[in-house]
């Protein structure tokens, strides 16, 4: 990897066509020509592209040399923000830590200052940031006077930490994730191994998700790294034994094959189950052969036992969930996956996390209802990443429910990248909006020009940055917003462009569950604990919920924060604590900080879904609210109960 001030030098010689001067680098840099030089020395053999050249020679100075390809290389190096310089305390944070972890023993405060570019000071208070992220990946730190400071664990977590670290710096994704990735791998070619993982796919009928195909890629790439360093994962040998069994193992040797032809490093079995975890813990694009039931691990997620949770959350909605195999069989195979990570402490973030809770807030919430239910019979916590993952599935049934018969209209190509869950809820929305539309295919990044080959279609309709010569894409986002609807009806129907959204959202529902005796207006909590115990007690004594309501509420907040964005909030809690329906309204004088968000509404649910045939009605409701500003505004202006009210007369 390129630190910031390998990456200044660069910059320097690049814009200085006749090259620099040590001194003349020291003194623009502000460090000393003892430091220049070994920067140099270190980017002579660790430049990761073979186009780009640095030349020295004493008396005439430091010079930069490339070819056309060498140029575009180092614009994309030196002009992209996703590979700049770190600028802000929570991605310098991260460069941080991979000084820690590419550290062979102990490395001093002093220099992790000198590479980052910044006061020792400042390193102290970023490790300081990092010790609990460390802590999460099962990582502690160890300090030793006059030696500096060191990361201990296992080498598998030390793998996982650096690849998790790696894609908490690079977030883009699109067509340019190589060239964004190269700069942390120096001396290995990318280029090879994205070859490598095309022939995985060609050769088990499988295709990743590209957010799990740079995953993978990473992972690989530090596999070599490691390796040639001579670090190498141990394994347990009736560990190994299972890992064996498993079908996945074959894909495991081929992908060792492959490396060492390409690198000449030779993967042990533990280095090959290090890549069985990274395959069976991915997420996939459409039907796959892989996710196979392992019987002999009890953790697993049995088939039938699946089938009762789904039966269960059903019945609790009064969604007839049990009959689409699609969902059934689907998510099945995703919670595979997502169980294997979590067992093994590999954690992934889910890129449309806000946009989720957001806009899919009933969707959400029978997510985590699915996740307690997971929780019950596994022991295992679901964090919010992984319910929105489940949320994603659920919304796609949803979607299949309201699509129409299609006749054949325009053909579209789509470009998905997040995995299958995002994949059917997108092709699923798409079609009930538009049903004469035929979607041709649906694949990832990794596999758009091979496929564009034997593909025809009107346009590209893709969720990822992409751009193809001679082809028009339309980019929107994986919730189908009402933006990106008005551009898909105008490249549809350019000469009568119209919107399909039209304003219906009068909330009715909600409001009809307000009252007078449950309402806090401008009120001065100033916590969450302090809201959920104040306006709960309210519910509580006007017998709207049972004694243990406000417990159950934070129960509920542990599985995941009932902040949904836009100012809002909407405590509620598990079934089984409501005596009558209504909903408690609080709006505060100043926002608090909620799991993540700012909130100055609050919403406190106090319905029944087993008794409530507009439970669905009040949530779809709760999605709009939070975005119809003036309705928010008129909210947080009232001063008592009949302003409310009047808001709903003012919309009927």
């Amino acid at each position: 990897m390129l630190l910031p001030r390998e990456r200044k030098i660069l910059a320097l010689l690049y814009q200085c066509k006749n090259g620099m001067t040590t001194t003349e680098l020291a003194n623009s840099i502000h460090v000393s020509s003892r430091t220049i030089k070994e920067d140099v020395k270190n980017l002579k053999t660790g430049l990761p592209n073979n186009h780009c050249v640095i030349g020295s020679k004493t008396g005439k100075g430091i010079w930069l040399s490339y070819t056309e390809e060498g140029k575009n290389y180092l614009n994309d190096l030196l002009l992209n923000e996703d590979v700049s310089a770190p600028v802000s305390p929570e991605i310098r944070k991260y460069y941080v830590a991979i000084q820690l972890l590419d550290a062979e023993g102990f490395i001093s405060m002093e220099k992790i200052s000198e590479a980052i570019f910044v006061s020792k000071s400042t390193i102290v208070n970023d490790i300081n940031k990092l010790i609990p992220l460390f802590k999460q990946q099962s990582l502690r730190l160890e300090k030793k006077v006059k030696y500096g400071i060191r990361l201990i664990g296992s080498e598998s977590q030390l793998r996982i930490t650096r690849a998790y670290i790696v894609r908490k710096i690079v977030t883009h994704q699109g067509n340019q994730i190589l060239s964004k990735l190269q700069p942390f791998f120096a001396n290995i070619d990318l280029g090879v191994i994205n070859t490598i993982l095309q022939e995985v796919e060609e050769n088990f009928g499988f295709i990743l998700s590209d957010s799990s195909y740079t995953d993978l890629m990473i992972h690989l790439s530090i596999i070599v790294r490691r390796l040639r360093k001579g670090a190498i994962c141990p394994v347990d040998l009736e560990e190994l034994k299972r890992d064996k069994a498993r079908e996945e193992w074959k894909i495991c040797e081929f992908l060792a094959k492959k490396l060492n032809e390409s690198f000449d490093v030779e993967l042990f079995d533990g280095d090959k189950s290090y890549i069985l975890l990274n395959i069976t813990g991915a997420k996939l694009l459409g039907d796959s052969k892989l996710g196979l039931l392992d019987k002999s691990n009890k953790s697993d997620l049995l088939f039938e036992t699946w089938e009762k949770i789904v039966a269960k959350a059903g019945a609790m909605y009064r969604e007839n969930l049990s009959e689409d195999d699609t969902f059934i069989r689907g998510l099945f195979v995703h919670l595979k996956a997502m169980f294997h990570r979590i067992q093994n402490q590999v954690h992934l973030e889910n890129p449309l996390k806000s946009v989720i809770k957001e806009e899919l807030v009933y969707e959400f919430e029978v997510a985590t209802y699915i996740a307690k239910l997971l929780y019950l019979e596994y022991n295992i916590d679901l964090g919010e990443d992984e319910i929105c993952d489940i949320a994603l599935y659920f919304g796609a049934n949803l979607e299949r429910k309201k699509a129409m018969s299609a006749v054949e209209k325009p053909c579209v190509t789509v470009v998905c990248g997040s995995g299958t869950g995002t994949s059917q809820f997108f092709q699923a929305k798409l079609k009930s909006i538009f049903p004469n539309i035929v979607v041709n295919k649906i694949i990832p990044i990794s596999r758009i020009e091979a496929e564009l080959e034997y593909s025809q279609q009107n346009f590209i309709i893709s969720t990822v940055p992409l751009t193809i010569d001679n082809v028009d894409v339309l980019h929107v986002s994986p919730m189908l917003s009402s933006k990106d609807i008005i551009l898909i009806e105008n490249k549809l129907h350019p000469d009568k462009a119209k919107s399909l959204m039209q304003n219906k959202e009068h909330y009715h529902t909600l409001f009809s569950q307000f009252a007078e005796n449950i309402t806090l207006l401008k009120s001065n909590c100033r916590t969450k604990d302090e809201i959920i115990n104040t306006l709960g007690t309210q519910l509580v004594e006007n017998e709207y919920v049972k004694d243990t309501y406000i417990s159950s509420v934070f129960e509920r907040e542990k599985l995941a924060p009932t902040s949904i964005g836009n100012t809002f909030a909407i405590p509620h809690a598990f079934e089984g604590n409501i005596l009558k329906q209504g909903i408690g309204l609080m709006t505060l004088k100043r926002p608090i900080e909620w799991g993540g968000y700012k909130v100055q509404i609050i919403l406190m649910l106090a319905i029944d879904v087993r008794n409530n045939e507009s439970f669905q009605s009040i949530f779809e409701e709760l999605a709009c609210i939070t975005k119809d500003l003036s309705i928010v505004e008129d909210l947080l202006m009232a001063n008592d109960f009949q302003d409310v009210n009047n808001i709903l007369k003012c919309l009927t």
